[in-house]
């Protein structure tokens, strides 16, 4: 059932990433202004706290979409390649896919570690596509630390965790490489 249920969510995922030509999207919103030196260069907003810690998986697929991972963008269906030893920012929407809603919020999962994310960006686009007027306000950013991003394999998934908070929606393995 997992299986199926896997296979019709990445169905769908693809659905929403095949088109010939991108849609215009708003710009997304800036980071917070509150932000800490990175070491090996940049700047990264301050940590957000995970939520999804503790919380059981579900076994739906979440809607989601990971836009970009730093400069490299649609990871699902590209190979990413992302410098190594700098501070990264990934953006995307995720919403809770049983409740058609904003989740309660997104964290990530990078090679085993659990970052929080700013979500409630707004994302017109989303709502559009699911012909849902309350999904605007579902997208993400999360800062990845330079210490984070060693030259090499890496893996992320996306939580999204459910309208209730009652448990978290995972995606699939997105792999990508730094250089």
């Amino acid at each position: 059932m997992r299986t199926v249920l896997m296979l019709a969510g990445a169905a769908a995922m693809l659905t929403l990433a095949a088109c010939d030509e991108p849609k215009p999207r708003q710009a997304p919103a800036e980071p917070p202004p509150s932000v800490t030196p990175e070491p090996g260069g940049g700047t990264a907003p301050l940590a957000y706290e995970p939520i999804s810690q503790g919380l059981p998986e579900k076994p739906e697929f979440p809607g989601f979409y990971l836009d970009n991972i730093g400069p490299a963008f649609d990871p699902l269906n590209r190979p990413a390649v992302v410098p190594a030893g700098r501070s990264l920012r990934m953006d995307g929407f995720g919403f809770d896919p049983v409740a058609k809603a904003p989740a309660k919020g997104v964290d990530l999962v990078l090679d085993g570690r659990l970052y929080g994310s700013a979500y409630g960006h707004d994302r017109p686009d989303v709502a559009d596509f699911q012909k849902v007027p309350g999904l605007v306000p579902v997208g993400f950013r999360t800062m990845i630390p330079a210490t984070a991003l060693t030259p090499g394999p890496h893996e992320v998934v996306v939580r999204v965790i459910a309208a209730d908070g009652s448990g978290y929606y995972q995606s699939p393995v997105i792999r990508f490489e730094a250089r």
